[in-house]
């Protein structure tokens, strides 16, 4: 298992075990096979929607396991289910580490001019020298 590529181990209670590996191709055969972009499938698999789930399962465990298919991917999830959340879960977190010392949401603070509405009023520009240019050619 390398974390650093965004792999984790998913241990199943009839004691099968997989290697289940978060990387772009992975995430690419999840969005396709869920049909919609990457946030939108992390958020409905984060709130437990079992279809983006099954995409990710099936996404993550094709590079170590190609024969694996949507329909092995639903009988695991339908029996395992918790095995599955867990190591998904340690591959999401070694294949998106999140910064030392940051928590996600506490953004910088913003300045003291970045609440107001609109561009500051301009001036009009005048021409310097006083004297209009020939055209050129």
């Amino acid at each position: 298992m390398n974390p650093l590529k965004g792999e984790a181990p998913l241990k199943l209670g009839d004691g099968r075990e997989f290697i289940f590996q978060l990387d772009f191709e992975a995430l690419v055969e999840a969005e396709q096979a869920y049909g919609k972009p990457l946030p939108r499938l992390m958020a409905d698999a984060a709130q437990g929607y079992v279809g983006a789930v099954r995409a990710l399962l099936l996404g993550g465990l094709r590079r170590h396991h190609p024969d694996f298919t949507a329909d092995d991917a639903t009988a695991i999830i339908l029996t395992d289910f918790e095995a599955v959340a867990n190591g998904m879960m340690a591959a999401v977190d070694a294949a998106f580490p999140k910064a030392e010392g940051k928590e996600s949401g506490n953004a910088v603070p913003t300045g003291p001019t970045s609440g107001r509405d609109g561009a500051k009023a301009g001036s009009t520009r005048t021409p310097s020298g006083g004297k209009r240019r020939a055209p050129s050619n």
